[in-house]
């Protein structure tokens, strides 16, 4: 069996066209044996050789965590929008690998075995549960000498008898041998013993959906499931001679989108009632008989590009009393518009400027910032001219830029150069290492502080880990920014 250990490695490429993150199990170029390796992302680990000394239950949790964040259902939108959740699926038109499907086909064999197939009998004089119904309707009691009580000498019984050999323990027995060559050292399981049977999509189709039709066990049914997707799977990966191919692909080519959908989740925080596409900043036309916004749709059309017309923003983070900002004041200093660009750059790896985002990446957090700055009342759907509204709520500043980079508080590296606050939560490690401006603009303007485009790097174990809506963590960030 292979080491788990062996076969997990840290992913070192940020920005580069190669980075893979997830499991892939290909044939060697040299002599065709079959490779496995688990790519983790960046900053998960310190190094290779940080992840090599982990004691093994330790590190199957992180396998877990891995492939729990690349099935998340709510993640998979973004995922699809600017990655790949297959490469292999992709390139060779399959279907995606079920890892969740697998997962679980391995979870619910050590936890109850194979599924056989039951049949209730009902017998005279048989051991079992005795079925009183049955008894009264088909045993003649004894009646005692006082004629006072009946008594039954023999009972109708209720026993279930199991058939090894029928067609859906068969075909459980398929899928849990295969789901084990591909994953079970990830439990520490050897596969089980060779199934009887040959792949027969027709054959397993017809038997998983037969017992479906007469099976009302929840946990039998989630199992069914899961085996019917195996089956889909398998089907679409058999080689030349009909065999059942056993490489496979499992994660994504670019883990950024990944990165930003998880900070988005964490810190994202509008206004009651404003949707996030109301912060983007559109390109409009003006031919001087008419001022339009430029079609996106047909942009989108001609040039394959849907951000060519329209800016969005990663995430909007507004702090403030009932989501609408308040004057900032001793109960709620912490009020203002935050702008976050998260960025899977290496820079918390490498500490070096080269790694830090560049001109084009500042410039959109500068236009972000000021579309909000003058667009606020429409961002809020208020009529500036209507004097009933709070007149903080037409006030848009303060407002923040910051970039959201991954690091590792378990390497340490940044433990007593990075400027931080007592951290105010315990799930999120989280570290100010400076800011970036322009030089075209004016960093002393304390009305406009989002000239200072702060960097931020957050752990990315942790993120992975609990990546739901955190006001403790918001807090934490906006104290971070703010105060620096």
């Amino acid at each position: 069996m292979q080491k788990l250990n062996e076969i997990c490695f840290c992913e070192s490429k940020a920005n580069s066209e190669t980075e893979f993150v997830g499991i892939r199990c290909e044939k060697s170029k040299e002599d065709g044996t079959l490779e496995t390796s688990i790519i983790f992302p960046l900053e998960y680990f310190k190094d290779d050789s940080a992840l090599r000394e982990l004691p093994e239950e330790e590190l199957r949790e992180c396998v877990v965590n891995l492939f729990t964040v690349l099935s998340d259902c709510s993640l998979q939108e973004q995922i699809h929008q600017d990655s790949s959740i297959s490469t292999f699926a992709e390139e060779h038109g399959e279907s995606e690998f079920p890892m969740v499907s697998y997962l679980n086909v391995i979870r619910n064999f050590l936890d109850f075995g194979y599924l056989d197939e039951k049949e209730i009998l009902y017998k005279k004089g048989a051991n079992g549960k005795i079925h009183w119904g049955r008894t009264i309707k088909a045993v003649r009691p004894v009646i005692t000498e006082n004629e006072q009580n009946l008594v039954y000498l023999d009972f109708i019984a209720r026993k279930v008898s199991y058939n090894e050999d029928t067609l859906i323990t068969q075909v459980h027995k398929f899928c849990v041998h295969d789901a084990l060559v591909k994953l079970g050292f990830l439990f520490g399981v050897d596969p089980s013993e060779e199934p009887l049977l040959d792949f027969d999509y027709d054959l397993f189709c017809n038997a998983i959906h037969s017992k479906l039709a007469k099976t009302f066990n929840d946990r039998d049914l989630r199992l069914l499931a899961d085996l019917a997707r195996i089956v889909e799977y398998l089907a679409g990966h058999k080689t030349e001679d009909g065999k059942i191919a056993n490489e496979f692909y499992f994660g994504v080519k670019k883990f950024a989108p990944v990165w930003e959908k998880m900070i988005d989740k964490i810190f994202g925080k509008l206004p009651q009632g404003v949707a996030k596409d109301k912060f983007n900043p559109h390109l409009r036309w003006n031919d001087g008989c008419r001022d339009e916004k430029i079609d996106e749709s047909e942009e989108e059309i001609v040039l394959n590009d849907p951000k060519r017309s329209t800016l969005r923003p990663d995430t909007i983070m507004v702090m403030g009393c009932g989501g609408v900002i308040a004057a900032a004041s001793p109960r709620n200093d912490n009020a203002g518009v935050y702008i976050l660009d998260s960025k899977y750059y290496k820079y918390g790896l490498t500490g070096f400027n080269s790694h830090l985002p560049g001109a084009e990446s500042v410039c959109k957090q500068m236009a972000y910032a000021e579309y909000v700055e003058t667009h606020w009342n429409e961002i809020l759907g208020l009529d500036s001219s209507n004097a009933t509204h709070s007149q903080n709520d037409a006030l848009p500043k303060p407002i923040y830029n910051a970039f959201i980079m991954p690091y590792c508080a378990d390497a340490g590296k940044w433990d007593e150069i990075a400027a931080a606050v007592l951290p105010r939560n315990d799930v999120y490690a989280m570290k100010r290492v400076g800011y970036i401006y322009g030089d075209w603009k004016n960093v002393k303007d304390e009305n406009r502080p989002y000239h200072k485009i702060h960097c931020i790097l957050l752990d990315m174990k942790s993120v992975m880990r609990n990546y739901a809506n955190n006001p403790s963590a918001q807090s934490e960030l906006a104290e971070l920014i703010k105060d620096s």
